[in-house]
């Protein structure tokens, strides 16, 4: 693999996550003491233009770190890295069956709504097995994970095209 690229690649990455990371830094808790974690759509915008494993799996496990650093949840210090490397290997490998076969934007939005569910269910299920959760899954569920999963499809969407235009233009993805 091209050097140049790879660093390109990385950069663009560390970017989307530092935006992530404010997201999800100024975005208030509700519910129950939980926050929608819009640090998702910038991971998923970033496995959806990069397409290196490595990459993709060091990128997780930052989007994780830094999850795990700003959030307020009980346990989600634990949960956010374990939630975000599942979340990324089962897009990963939704990515490589879809790639080539589906529109882009359809991809992005699949990953978007699929992803934060994923996200959500297992973060919730490592945090009621650590700290206990402040309410029932299926309320968290439906009241945090759902309108979360949306929000993060349409920021996944609009996002990832803004993003693929951008770094096109700078030539910092060729895809």
């Amino acid at each position: 693999m091209n050097s140049r690229k790879t660093l390109r690649e990385f950069i663009l990455c560390a970017l989307l996550m530092a935006i992530g990371v404010v997201l999800h830094f100024i975005t208030p808790a509700f519910m129950l003491n939980m926050r929608p974690d819009f640090m998702l759509s910038m991971l998923f915008i970033s496995l959806m233009l990069v397409d290196d494993l490595k990459i993709n799996y060091v990128t997780a496990i930052i989007a994780g770190i830094l999850t795990a650093l700003t959030g307020s949840m009980p346990g989600g210090q634990i949960a956010n890295p374990i939630d975000k490397l599942v979340t990324s290997t089962i897009i990963i490998l939704m990515l490589k069956l879809l790639r080539n076969r589906v529109n882009e934007g359809i991809i992005a939005g699949i990953v978007g709504i699929i992803g934060t569910i994923i996200s959500g269910s297992v973060f919730l299920g490592v945090v009621s097995i650590i700290a206990g959760l402040p309410g029932p899954f299926y309320l968290l569920m439906l009241t945090v994970v759902l309108p979360t999963s949306i929000v993060n499809t349409v920021v996944t969407v609009i996002g990832y095209y803004i993003i693929k235009k951008v770094s096109k233009s700078t030539l910092v993805v060729n895809k």
